[in-house]
């Protein structure tokens, strides 16, 4: 929506102006303004696009965590630049940018969101290659099961070829106490995609029309991502 303003900005003056809305056609032209906008135009484009790389079935916390830090060494990078007079970053701004408030705070706010976002590197190494970390990288407990793990080389050649939920789930069995702890973490929520794709599905089964359905057992075959044999059910 800020995109469609921003690039209809000369037609949104003109109509201000058509309707003698005075104070609004001064304030939308002003310099001020037409800079923060462009700026905002950047920002929520930038934001809508970590908010996409936060959804979808196959991620998990993890990857949330590695797309959030990604994001905010950017911030760090976008702040740097726009304080030496630099708006290569933004697409719709030049390089009289000269309120840069926003960036810094736009970091405070995700910090705030995520205070503990870089004590989880360390302790997740583990899970994310257990084939390339020390022994120290794992806790107590599952030392020796991971030293195990580390040598076993029918296991390194699987991870190369499985996604990590997939590994950890193989090897579950075999090493009880180091798969538990990284499929805990694994298996976490991330973010509210999933939560929000229920509810979608809730809203397109259960209409006006079929307000006493029970929608358990629909809902769990919407949502699941294991196709049904249909024909030998039929069978």
């Amino acid at each position: 929506m800020l995109g469609r303003l921003y690039e209809l900005r000369e037609e949104v003056a003109i109509f201000l102006d058509s309707q003698q809305k005075a104070d609004f056609h001064d304030n939308f032209q002003s310099e001020g303004f037409q800079i923060t906008l462009a700026n905002l135009v950047d920002i929520f484009e930038a934001l809508n696009a970590v908010n996409l790389k936060l959804q979808g079935k196959s991620i998990n916390i993890i990857t949330h965590h590695d797309t959030i830090r990604a994001f905010m060494a950017k911030l760090d990078l976008w702040k740097c630049r726009v304080q030496q007079g630099n708006a290569a970053s933004f697409r719709n701004l030049d390089s009289a940018l000269a309120d840069s408030n926003l960036v810094p705070d736009l970091k405070a706010e995700f910090i705030r969101y995520f205070p503990d976002i870089d004590d989880k590197r360390e302790a997740w190494k583990f899970i994310r290659n257990p084939f390339q970390c020390e022994v120290a990288d794992a806790a107590d407990e599952v030392q020796e099961e991971f030293l195990e793990l580390k040598f076993n080389s029918t296991a390194k050649e699987d991870f190369k070829d499985m996604d990590l939920e997939t590994f950890w789930g193989k090897y579950l069995p075999v090493y009880l106490l180091i798969s538990h702890q990284a499929l805990r973490i694994l298996t976490m929520f991330g973010s509210t995609y999933l939560c929000e794709t229920a509810f979608s599905t809730i809203v397109a089964i259960k209409t006006k029309y079929r307000n006493r359905l029970n929608v358990e057992g629909d809902l769990r075959c919407a949502l699941s991502s294991i196709r049904p044999c249909i024909q030998d059910l039929v069978a």
